[in-house]
């Protein structure tokens, strides 16, 4: 059962119930209107009657003659009777009308009680509500009002209701499923492209994004994933690509040095340079492997981002590279030194941040790591970067012409771009004022 279905059935089955419901209520409350009604007409004229009776002066016998004792008591509506019983029995009445019946609750009243009995009955086919109620001289008088108009009130509002219901339920049904189809038909074409991409790997497609409100912003999020998803497939190709050339030279190094190893009467002296050689490319290979695991791990999935004191950390980078170069690495620090990144991603930053200003330097003065403002950057004295290469240093793989004679496999300042781009911070470089360059990283 598709979308649009489900919600034309649930838009139905609940205009179903509130109508239902309303008719149901409409129903009781015109109905006890109605006899409402009838039992204040009831009441107001056996009130009216009572007041005659009272007065001293009242004999039955002129009650039903000429005057105007009989415009009182007389009823003059054609959907009402009057009657009254005497004591003994005798019945007072208009001769046109037919005699009420009167039960033992009737008869059971007392003179004094200021009770009355209701009751209903059925004469000639048509049903009365009637009144009755004991007079001070021991007379019962009848009042009846014919209930034929709430009869056929209930009887339309019993046709008619379940008619309107219908009517509404079909109409809702109608409208909801025009709603729902509406609504659906950006989301299927979402799952369209969905079931397209994932059959055919092709992240070209896109769906319109001309719809309002969640469906529209549910269609762009998806454009927006899909755009990601085509950089990421991009990017990733690229590092494949590049990751292949650049694996290439030491692998076609490693092959050349096995070959002079196989051959006879190789002297011990070349024998050792060749294995120092084959040490120095598996060396790369190393580094080049590790490097490129860094970039294709996910941080943002793999560790959560915390508040970190940049001073720690630089601290603890600082002090690695001074054991491992013997090159003097100081650390300069401000205030502002707390951000929130993820930590061991923000270590190899900084590390690959002095690793490169160490293999620059080349014994030419300090390195110096300053850590203030959110930012940590890395000050040499080596010969510096062109302004042509700066906008490219933290591109992947890329070297300048005057560094592709020197270790390194192009990744190191990469991986300080993605550090940034996966830590909501930036990447710069500039040139140091006593020569050199400056780079780093500075968190917003």
């Amino acid at each position: 059962m598709n979308l649009r279905t489900r919600f034309a059935i649930l838009t139905s089955a609940l205009v179903l119930v509130v109508t239902a419901s309303m008719s149901l209520g409409a129903y009781t409350i015109a109905s006890n209107q109605l006899e409402r009604q009838v039992d204040t007409s009831l009441n107001q004229r056996a009130t009216r009657i009572l007041a005659i009776v009272a007065n001293p002066r009242f004999d039955w016998g002129d009650a039903f003659g000429r005057g105007p004792v009989n415009d009182a008591i007389l009823q003059t509506e054609v959907d009402a009777i009057t009657q009254v019983m005497l004591p003994d029995g005798q019945v007072i009445k208009r001769r046109e009308y037919p005699t009420l019946p009167m039960d033992g609750k009737d008869k059971a009243l007392r003179v004094g009680e200021q009770k009355v009995h209701r009751s209903s009955t059925v004469l000639d086919g048509k049903r009365f509500r009637t009144l009755t109620v004991r007079l001070s001289d021991g007379s019962w008088l009848q009042l009846a009002k014919d209930m034929q108009v709430v009869i056929n009130a209930r009887e339309g509002m019993r046709r008619w209701f379940p008619v309107l219901a219908t009517i509404q339920v079909i109409i809702a049904a109608l409208v909801g499923w025009w709603f729902a189809r509406r609504i659906s038909r950006p989301i299927e074409s979402l799952a369209g492209t969905a079931e397209t991409i994932a059959a055919t790997q092709d992240l070209s497609h896109d769906i319109p994004t001309a719809g309002a409100g969640e469906v529209g912003a549910l269609a762009g999020s998806f454009n927006t994933m899909v755009a990601a998803l085509r950089r990421s497939l991009s990017r990733q190709r690229q590092l494949v690509q590049d990751a292949s050339h650049e694996l290439r030279t030491p692998l076609t190094s490693l092959r050349a040095n096995t070959e002079l190893l196989e051959r006879p009467g190789l002297d011990d002296v070349r024998r050792n340079e060749i294995l120092a050689d084959m040490r120095a490319e598996i060396d790369e290979l190393t580094a080049l492997s590790s490097e490129l695991s860094s970039l294709a791990t996910d941080h943002r999935a793999t560790e959560e981002a915390i508040p970190v004191n940049l001073v720690d950390v630089a601290g603890e980078v600082v002090s690695r590279a001074q054991r491992r170069t013997g090159i003097p690495v100081t650390l300069h620090t401000g205030g502002g030194t707390i951000v929130v990144a993820r930590p061991h991603q923000l270590e190899r930053a900084v590390s690959n941040l002095v690793d490169n200003a160490v293999k620059f330097s080349a014994g030419n003065g300090e390195v110096q790591v300053w850590v203030a403002d959110q930012s940590v950057e890395v000050r040499d004295n080596g010969p510096g970067i062109p302004d042509a290469d700066k906008p490219h240093v933290f591109d992947r793989f890329y070297r300048a012409v005057h560094t592709r004679s020197m270790p390194g496999s192009g990744l190191g300042l990469a991986i300080v771009a993605q550090c940034a781009e996966d830590n909501d911070a930036e990447v710069f470089v500039r040139d140091n004022a006593g020569g050199g360059a400056v780079v780093g990283i500075r968190f917003r």
